[in-house]
């Protein structure tokens, strides 16, 4: 019981070490011996990766808006569903209009359409190193079939990691009052990003070119990172980039998540807020890469890696009671303890404090009881307690811990001398008998432990038959889903290519049909023509028969008529204005009453309009 006791204890010490580690602290981080500085941006924070020390923090609780630093959160999403197996890199994505309905001519893009075909692969480094902000709607489509629904998975996720300071409203981070995080949150979210391989080389790629679609050619991607490359904003490289991640808004200002590693730690630097004057020349000074590189810079200068405690290292070695195995035991740590000090590391400032559960321990006790712990200080500063477990087994003697307990009782040397001597006979009897029920009981214990073994074998073999089995089912099932997809894939073709085929019948047949009908149509127009031609040329000679038939009467009258009469009808139709010869009336050019030329029978526009011939429609 109390063995188990102890390993709580230990447990709960470690736990509340690694709480205080991992808990962003209130104030200002300061170690001895080390400058202090101050970052020119909204909040700051530098950690080291590998042991989760805190170097520096400035407002890192605060709520800031991170930009296109959200864009690590929406890549993290993608890489997790390809580990599940849900898309690959190699999946083929459709960009659909709804990626870029949110998208403003002022954000970064990489310039895709909607309709163009783009591999997974190339969408993330469209995403991490152009930023751009429809290849972050595409990705959340992908993965989760539209953006509200991955927005969800964005803060489930983002609850999962602890950043309880954080809350998303889209994948790309164009801003949104509602769409908030911190610095530690981004840290957070950073370190668990660094776990996946494909991560971890897009952030530290300066150029990538993508592959040619069916709507582009290849196209040249650079690093927004001015810490990694030179390409978008030159002078601001700095060794030992790896990654991660810039953004800015108007209203978030100019970001930067950044990772260098040096001496075989990585540290890791969030820069929040910064902003971007102009030099006397009007050129930008980026201060987001200018504060970072101060930071990471500080952290490299001002520490250096040590192992301060080993979990090799021999502490101490405590005797041990009730035992004819061994009378010592020696204690080692149950982890190593590896940081950053500040300045280089003296093993004279290291300080280790022991703490004993029980100075002399009683037996039995097994390799990696817990029976103590160990405080590691350095210059003065406490670096975690970790625990100090035996090194080696100590077996339980009856016969001593029976010695021991008369010891207590007696207290007198020479009565328990005495008292030895009385029952030395009947603790060679008692003794023989208990040996060899020792005996048989460790037979019969060795037998047990022989038997267990057997059948952990047996679980063993059939467990590994078992995922043996599973392993090649699930291969099979795998192939069968891959052979599914290429037949229902080029049943997609054959029937996009049927349709791309009766599309062109159909406008053929359309085309042809067109031509009918307006050849059929200019065919009409001509036959109306015609009729109205030979309906007007009937109506002229009905009208020159009709007129010379009024030219043969007047004639007839005439010759009935006295000269004198003849001159008097000539000057009263004159008055009246009517020739002499037709009765009709007249004018100087020659029109009849209806505005037709006598001579010509065509119509003189300048003359008031009637209904004539040309009015009539067949």
């Amino acid at each position: 019981m109390k063995p188990i006791l102890t390993r709580a204890a230990g447990l709960t010490m470690t736990l509340v070490l690694l709480a205080a580690l991992l808990v962003p602290w209130a104030g200002a981080v300061s170690y001895p011996g080390v400058p202090e500085i101050t970052i020119n941006a909204k909040s700051a924070l530098l950690i080291d990766l590998d042991t989760e020390q805190l170097l520096y923090e400035q407002d890192a609780n605060e709520t800031r808006y991170p930009a296109s630093i959200t864009k690590i959160m929406t890549c993290l999403l993608t890489l997790e569903a390809i580990g599940r197996g849900e898309l690959s890199m190699d999946t083929v994505v459709t960009i659909p209009p709804e990626a870029l309905a949110d998208v403003t001519d002022d954000s970064s893009t990489a310039g895709l359409l909607a309709g163009e075909e783009v591999t997974v692969n190339d969408l993330l480094y469209c995403l991490m190193l152009a930023s751009a902000n429809e290849a972050a709607n595409a990705l959340a489509i992908t993965v989760a079939g539209d953006i509200p629904t991955f927005v969800e998975r964005m803060n489930q996720r983002a609850e999962e990691l602890g950043m309880t300071g954080t809350h998303f409203v889209n994948p790309h981070g164009l801003h949104d009052d509602d769409h908030y995080t911190t610095a530690w949150d981004i840290y957070r979210m950073a370190k668990e990003a660094m776990t996946h391989a494909p991560f971890r080389e897009i952030v530290s790629t300066g150029r990538y070119d993508t592959a040619a679609t069916n709507m582009s050619e290849p196209r040249q991607l650079y690093n927004t990172n001015g810490l990694l490359a030179r390409y978008k904003y030159p002078g601001y490289v700095y060794s030992g980039t790896i990654g991660i991640k810039t953004g800015s808004t108007g209203q978030a200002g100019y970001c930067l998540c950044a990772a260098a590693k040096k001496k075989g730690h990585t540290l890791v630097s969030v820069v929040l807020g910064a902003d971007n004057p102009t030099d006397k020349w009007g050129n930008p000074i980026r201060n987001q890469f200018i504060e970072s590189r101060k930071l990471l810079d500080w952290g490299f200068t001002s520490f250096s890696p040590a192992t301060l405690l080993s979990s090799e290292t021999y502490l101490q070695e405590i005797p041990v009671k009730n035992s004819f195995q061994a009378t010592h035991v020696v204690l080692q740590p149950t982890e190593s303890v590896k940081t950053l000090v500040p300045g280089e590391y003296d093993t004279d400032l290291l300080e280790l404090r022991l703490h004993l559960e029980k100075e002399e321990p009683s037996a039995p006790i097994n390799a990696g009881d817990v029976l103590g712990s160990v405080t590691v200080i350095y210059n003065g500063q406490d670096f975690g307690t970790v625990d100090m477990a035996a090194v080696s087994d100590v077996s339980y003697s009856p016969f001593l811990a029976f010695v021991s307990g008369v010891n207590i009782v007696l207290g007198n040397l020479y009565v328990r001398l005495a008292l030895l001597v009385a029952l030395i006979l009947i603790v060679v009897g008692v003794t023989r008998r208990y040996l060899s029920e020792q005996h048989q009981i460790r037979k019969k214990a060795r037998q047990e432990r022989q038997a267990i073994r057997r059948q952990e074998a047996q679980l063993r073999r059939e467990q590994t038959a078992r995922e043996k089995a599973a392993y090649a089912a699930q291969q099979a099932e795998r192939r069968r889903i891959q052979e599914e997809e290429r037949k229902r894939r080029e049943e997609e073709e054959r029937i996009r290519r049927q349709q791309e085929e009766e599309a062109r019948r159909l406008r053929r047949h359309q085309e042809a049909e067109r031509r009918r009908r307006q050849e059929e149509e200019a065919e009409r127009r001509r036959d109306r023509e015609r009729r109205r031609q030979e309906e007007l040329e009937r109506r002229w000679q009905e009208e020159q028969a009709r007129r010379e038939q009024a030219l043969r009467e007047q004639e007839r009258y005439y010759a009935t008529r006295s000269a004198a009469q003849r001159q008097r009808d000539y000057e009263r139709n004159a008055r009246r204005g009517y020739d002499d010869r037709s009765g009709r009336g007249y004018s100087q050019r020659g029109y009849d009453s209806r505005g037709y030329d006598d001579r010509s029978y065509r119509r003189d526009d300048r003359r008031p309009r009637r209904r004539d011939y040309d009015d009539w429609d067949d």
